[in-house]
């Protein structure tokens, strides 16, 4: 039979099983050193404390700030919850330059066909899309001038073929 100094620890369990044989090496450093010692029983506490508790592999996230005052910390909750802002993104575009047209690919994954707004004047077109989630948004100067456009959107993917001017 094992006596108490003999059992193997959590953590001994663990190094041993990521590295083979590096269980017994931590054993003789807790024997050899009492700092070590310590500091496996006090991991060994905190693996047991958070086993209890439950873990979940997602993270907490609090929106507040802290405030330090001569007095001490205090942190500050606010009142109601803060949405962060969604940041606008800017779509990977391709013109293309196919004769009597021009044919732009856009690529803009989680929006709808409905989401998406295409304005032409002249020279310049601007794609903005948005829904709850993202925004995209892309202006670009186009070689000519557009007199027609069509528009197709399928799996992410905007294909505009507009028609030049004169063509």
């Amino acid at each position: 039979m094992k006596d108490k100094q003999d059992e193997e620890s959590i953590v001994e369990e663990v190094v041993d099983e990521i590295l083979p044989g590096m269980g017994g090496l931590v054993k003789k450093l807790k024997k050899t050193s009492p700092e070590f010692e310590r500091k496996i029983k006090e991991t060994e506490e905190e693996i047991k404390e958070r086993l209890k508790k439950g873990y979940s592999p997602k993270p907490t996230i609090k929106y507040g700030y802290s405030m330090r005052t001569l007095v001490g910390e205090e942190r500050v909750e606010p009142k109601e919850k803060v949405k962060p802002k969604i940041e606008i993104l800017e779509p990977i575009v391709d013109v293309f330059d196919e004769g009597d047209h021009l044919k732009l690919i856009a690529e803009l994954p989680g929006v709808s066909e409905e989401d998406i707004n295409v304005e032409l004047g002249g020279r310049k077109i601007v794609i903005d899309a948005s829904n709850k989630e993202r925004r995209y948004r892309k202006a670009i100067e186009l070689p000519y001038d557009i007199k027609d456009m069509k528009k197709r959107y399928k799996n992410g993917i905007l294909e505009l073929e507009m028609v030049k001017n004169g063509a």
